[in-house]
């Protein structure tokens, strides 16, 4: 007998659909939808395939199994042509043709060099005596020339050690209007015949000093108890050759060589108790300066700027704790003044230049971010 299946399976579905229970249709929203475009879920489906990816980059670094490491610092590789450097002067404080200028104008008398941060300048005149202030108006430090008080990395502190009466202690004070000294602690000040004089090395921002000789080095707390702590048990063998916004600039006995001690150089970190915390380490070099914000580092590899040299053609900038480093080269027909630098932010500094061949000093502006360096209006 002839069977129309067909027929037959259509009539089955039929009978089972006619069995469900059906909820009703949802309402939709009283409002307007948009039509799905077709490219919509490729976009997306792509979009996941890149977050997942992006996730896996991140977490895969971390090769112990520990946490993901972060992202990598910054790299002076990546120049962007379009970047434009100003060419108006420079506010931040710096020494041209003798001149001090702090904040685009020029503070009275001839000076040789000059340190500052936002919030205080130190600087020294070419007539040996010792200065400091927050604008244009000097204050007179009582420092013989040979003294060199030093400054915290944002301005706000100067240590310094003072000898009266045969008795040297280690002193200083805050920038701040009206700013309070720090006090005095009676310290052994060495010999400058032996080269064991104690000298201060570096003063943090918030008030933490540290002095030293070859024989000495101490951290005194003059905000915290007034204390000193004898570094020589906390951080044996280390010589702590300045502050920067990044940390201590810091040697110790491994190989290499900087400033005429032996050691490797890294930046570091001090603890009230003197403890030694290492945070980057930083190249070779002779003279070295870091960024305002303690991102990038400006230097001059080692024999770069020794003996009579009194301008140089480029320098080096790579980020702080990386490797990768750029070449920063003085407009055509110019050098850079030897440490005569200063960071304005976390991408430009400015430099005064002279003519090869000598003459009357320029001011240049050199960005990272743009690889070049370019002259600047006079103040």
């Amino acid at each position: 007998m002839y069977v129309d299946i067909e027929e037959s399976l259509g009539r089955e579905l039929r009978e089972v659909a006619d069995g469900l229970q059906v909820p009703p249709r949802p309402r939709l929203p009283r409002e307007t939808v948009r039509p799905t475009r077709t490219w919509q879920p490729l976009l997306v489906a792509a979009a996941v395939v890149l977050l997942v990816a992006g996730t896996v980059a991140v977490l895969v670094t971390s090769r112990d199994g520990g946490e993901p490491e972060p992202a990598p610092s910054p790299t002076p590789t990546r120049i962007d042509g379009s970047v434009t450097i100003p060419t108006t002067a420079p506010t931040v404080t710096y020494v041209l043709d003798s001149g001090l200028y702090v904040g685009g104008e020029r503070v009275p008398g001839d000076w040789s060099q000059a340190w500052a941060g936002p919030k205080g300048w130190v600087a020294i005149r070419t007539d040996g005596s010792w200065w400091w202030g927050w604008g244009t108006d000097p204050q007179e430090l009582d420092l013989p020339e040979d003294a060199f008080p030093v400054l915290s990395p944002r301005g706000t502190v100067i240590a310094e050690t003072l000898t009266d009466n045969q008795q040297t202690q280690l002193t200083g004070f805050e920038t701040r209007v009206g700013g309070e000294g720090l006090g005095g602690v009676p310290i052994e000040p060495g010999s400058a015949g032996d080269g064991s004089q104690v000298r201060v090395r570096a003063v943090t921002d918030d008030g933490l000093v540290i002095a030293q000789g070859t024989d000495t080095a101490v951290l005194w707390r003059p905000l915290v108890d007034n204390r000193t702590v004898d570094l020589t048990q906390t951080a044996p063998d280390v010589q702590v050759l300045g502050n920067t916004p990044a940390g201590l600039l810091i040697t110790d006995g491994s190989d290499g060589a900087v400033d005429g001690t032996t050691g490797a150089p890294y930046l570091a970190e001090v603890a009230e108790d003197g403890t030694l915390v290492r945070v980057a380490s930083v190249p070779t070099h002779d003279d070295l300066l870091v960024s305002t914000g303690g991102t990038w580092l400006a230097y001059t590899p080692p024999g770069t700027t020794g003996g009579e040299v009194t301008s140089i053609g480029s320098f080096e900038v790579q980020p702080v704790g990386g490797s990768d480093s750029m070449t920063l080269t003085a407009p055509d027909g110019w050098g850079f003044t030897v440490r005569a630098w200063a960071w304005e932010d976390d991408d430009r500094l400015v430099s005064p230049v002279v003519r090869d061949g000598g003459g009357a000093e320029r001011m240049a502006r050199c960005s990272v971010r743009a690889g070049r360096c370019v002259l600047v209006e006079a103040p």
